[in-house]
């Protein structure tokens, strides 16, 4: 009888445990039934996941970029109520060439600016590294890629301006100087260093020889016309040069410093192993 009595008590017992334990797991079992039971997990694995969450970030921007510029573009046609449709008939149709051609450029610079984003997502690098590393080489990359792209559409514009006599201009509106000093970032910092070190001539004259042609279009026909759409070309591979040189220079000045930061967490001198 005692035995009964003993197993029926155990049987109570784990049964309470039971239903103990169900309570306390209640709010995981529900998670798991809602439909966004993932997001817990990608939460607490936020971490790993940053290089994906900023291409994401990337993706987003490429559409507004794409919808911002399309608008800019495009807000020409009806501002100012009607304004431009009520110019002389030549003036009107380089306005909406011009827009038709900027209209144009909206779509490979939102391009260049997912493609930043999915390399940046696909980085394996730590979060270190992703920081200062690689999100600051994408942004210079972006900077300059967008920029020679706009310098591409800058020299057509001008060729056809000089082919069809028509004022053919930006119709975008956007503000390079944000881009440029982006796109800068590798040499203004060591331009900075330069002048601290008290070389200030130096880093004057190397910023000269980056600044690239800065050269007008002229009239259409003439010799300075052709030498302005020449000058708009060269233009566009003087952007890439420069890129490619801040590039290097950034990977040069963290490659610099990290070997610094290592050498102060365990310093030796060259002569330590002798």
């Amino acid at each position: 009888m005692e035995t009964t009595e003993k197993i029926e008590s155990t049987d109570k017992m784990a049964k309470v445990n039971e239903l103990t334990n169900q309570l306390l797991d209640s709010p995981k079992i529900i998670s798991e039934k809602l439909p966004w039971n993932n997001w817990t997990s990608c939460v607490e694995d936020s971490e790993n996941r940053i290089a994906g969450w900023i291409g994401k970030v990337f993706q987003v921007l490429a559409l507004a970029s794409c919808i911002m510029i399309l608008f800019g573009t495009l807000e020409k046609l009806w501002e100012n109520s009607g304004k431009m449709w009520q110019g002389e008939t030549e003036a009107i149709i380089s306005a909406v060439l011009s827009i038709l051609l900027w209209t144009c450029a909206a779509f490979p610079i939102a391009q260049i600016i997912r493609n930043i984003g999915d390399s940046l997502g696909s980085s394996k690098s730590n979060t270190i590294g992703l920081v200062f590393l690689d999100l600051p080489v994408a942004m210079i990359k972006m900077a300059g890629y967008i920029l020679a792209m706009m310098g591409l559409f800058v020299a057509i514009s001008a060729l056809l301006s000089f082919i069809t006599t028509l004022n053919i201009v930006n119709a975008m509106g956007m503000d390079l100087l944000v881009l440029t000093e982006m796109g800068s970032m590798g040499t203004a910092i060591l331009f900075g260093l330069l002048n601290d070190l008290g070389m200030t001539q130096f880093g004057e004259m190397m910023t000269d020889m980056m600044a690239g042609p800065n050269m007008g279009y002229g009239g259409a026909w003439t010799v300075a016309g052709a030498i302005g759409v020449f000058g708009s070309f060269i233009s566009i591979v003087v952007i890439l040069v420069n890129l490619y040189i801040n590039v290097m220079v950034y990977q040069f000045l963290y490659g610099l410093a990290s070997t610094l930061v290592k050498w102060l967490k365990a310093p030796y001198l060259p002569f330590k192993s002798l």
